[in-house]
């Protein structure tokens, strides 16, 4: 999902970026802004004939200040992940707003439920200070900018509310998990979150179908997916805790040279039945040649052209020891093949996701049996 997203900047040191599904419902939230411009300044109490500015270009003003403050929300997230040893690879705006992409979630009840109150405590201050700001200084700012903070403020405080609405993965749902998982195991925590997310899902679906309203349906639909994704992968991660990936990983590694040329390479991916290799040179892992690669040159250049001009000299690699849900999460958010398995620069092994899976399905197996 968010390698379709591009880095606009960074704040405190984490990657800003905005997904393309972004650039979507951008102009659609200006024009919605736009074209209720009156009831909106009813809503704040602001004459409509005070204000200056053109609406739509106040309605693209509006919906920038809201995807700035869903950033800092999720930003107030990262900080307090961050100050719990998580790592944070980027905060990525898109089409329904805001996500912290972050390297695992800690299982400590306590240490997620500070990280999940973090967001919806800076959009309830943010949100009272622009309004109490505002009504203060109501004297001194232009119409057009009254208008916009004090709409702003009241989006932040429908920001913090809506997110704490238990009814997972909202903020307000991980904070019932973290709760549940005080007396309960974090999988059986995560079950019955999960359950009340997709129920709460079911409601808000049928709520924007007699409404005709279909942002609602979308909403709707995207909680009831993340809060089954989220099952899946606790459960999955459960299952596969006692592996390392020294003990799902394939120890024959099968190479191929970087001289070698792109119409070898297909025979003996053909003979092998492999879709990917390690490419080495003088005895050292260089990079990956994989069928992707081959596809992207002209089929007559195959007995022309050697594996070094068109492999990814970007190695993504993994120690042998390290869990094996580890290496999965590599997998799934670089959506990888295969990751080199290397101990001290030397290669050991690969795995894939063919191989974890056969260790999901042995242990499912052996718990069955």
């Amino acid at each position: 999902m968010f390698k379709n997203s591009i880095q606009i900047g960074k704040i405190w040191g984490i990657p800003l970026k905005i997904h393309y599904s972004f650039l979507i419902i951008l102009p659609f939230l200006a024009w919605a802004f736009g074209n209720n411009i009156q009831l909106l300044a009813e809503m704040v109490e602001i004459p409509l004939t005070s204000l200056g500015a053109n609406p739509y270009l106040l309605g693209f003003f509006m919906a920038l200040a809201l995807f700035a403050s869903v950033a800092l929300h999720e930003l107030a997230h990262s900080i307090v992940a961050r100050g719990k040893g998580v790592k944070i690879h980027s905060i990525n705006l898109m089409l329904f707003g805001g996500v912290a992409q972050m390297d695992h979630i800690p299982e400590d009840p306590r240490d997620e439920a500070m990280i999940a109150f973090a967001g919806p405590m800076l959009s309830l201050v943010l949100g009272g200070l622009l309004i109490g700001g505002t009504a203060i200084l109501g004297g001194v700012l232009v119409a057009d900018i009254q208008l916009l903070f004090m709409y702003l403020g009241w989006l932040n405080l429908f920001l913090a509310v809506f997110n704490m609405i238990p009814a997972f993965p909202t903020d307000g749902g991980r904070v019932l998990r973290a709760l549940l998982a005080r007396k309960m195991s974090f999988l059986k925590a995560t079950k019955i979150a999960a359950n009340i997310g997709k129920v709460f899902a079911f409601f808000l679906g049928i709520l924007g179908l007699l409404t005709v309203n279909f942002i609602m349906i979308f909403v709707a639909f995207f909680i009831y997916i993340a809060a089954s994704q989220e099952y899946q992968t606790i459960f999955i991660k459960n299952t596969l805790a006692d592996f390392s990936v020294s003990d799902l990983m394939t120890h024959d590694v099968r190479v191929v040279d970087e001289d070698t040329l792109v119409s070898e390479l297909l025979d003996r991916m053909f003979v092998e039945r492999h879709s990917g290799y390690p490419v080495v040179s003088n005895g050292e892992v260089t990079g990956c040649v994989t069928m992707g690669d081959v596809r992207k040159i002209d089929p007559e250049r195959h007995s022309q052209t050697r594996v070094r001009e068109i492999m990814s000299r970007d190695i993504v690699k993994v120690d042998p020891d390290e869990d094996i849900f580890i290496a999965l999460r590599k997998l799934s958010q670089d959506d990888l093949g295969r990751l080199m398995v290397m101990r001290e620069d030397q290669l050991v092994g690969i795995i894939t996701r063919t191989d974890i899976m056969k260790g999901f399905r042995l242990r499912e197996m052996q718990e069955q049996g």
